[in-house]
């Protein structure tokens, strides 16, 4: 319980830093970015979805963004959202022949779907860390 509480509490200071920083850089993608993470992280959901949303206004083919977000309509258990944002970001990663319409009327088969799915959010979530956290965590100094 005890290493829970640490986490919460890490995640929202993290939070708090990206906070300040998006004071003097509002549209900062990277802190918007790492801020959508750690709401994701925080279960906040539909914050993250919010600055994830902001991201793709600026950079509608970043396929990284699309991911993110379609992870947390996966936590959220929105899994037609979740599926959608997922095949937006296949089609624009490997410009696959996937249509607007069958990205908006993608439905979900079976279970095994979902966990593939999974496997590759929790894999991009991951990356995304990785790539920009430790930028924020090294301004914070």
């Amino acid at each position: 319980m005890r290493r829970i509480v640490m986490r919460q509490k890490m995640i929202c200071g993290f939070i708090d830093s990206c906070n300040e920083k998006l004071k003097q850089e509002p549209d900062n993608i990277n802190i918007l970015r790492t801020r959508g993470i750690l709401y994701n992280l925080a279960e906040k959901y539909d914050k993250a979805i919010t600055d994830f949303e902001r991201i793709i206004d600026t950079m509608p083919s970043d396929a990284s963004t699309y991911y993110l977000k379609s992870d947390c309509y996966f936590n959220k258990g929105e899994f037609d959202l979740a599926k959608r944002d997922y095949m937006r970001a296949l089609k624009l990663q490997f410009d696959t022949k996937l249509t607007d319409n069958s990205i908006e009327n993608a439905v979900i088969i079976d279970g095994q779907d979902l966990k593939d799915i999974e496997k590759v959010l929790e894999y991009e979530k991951n990356q995304a860390i990785l790539n920009y956290l430790p930028n924020l965590m090294a301004e914070g100094e």
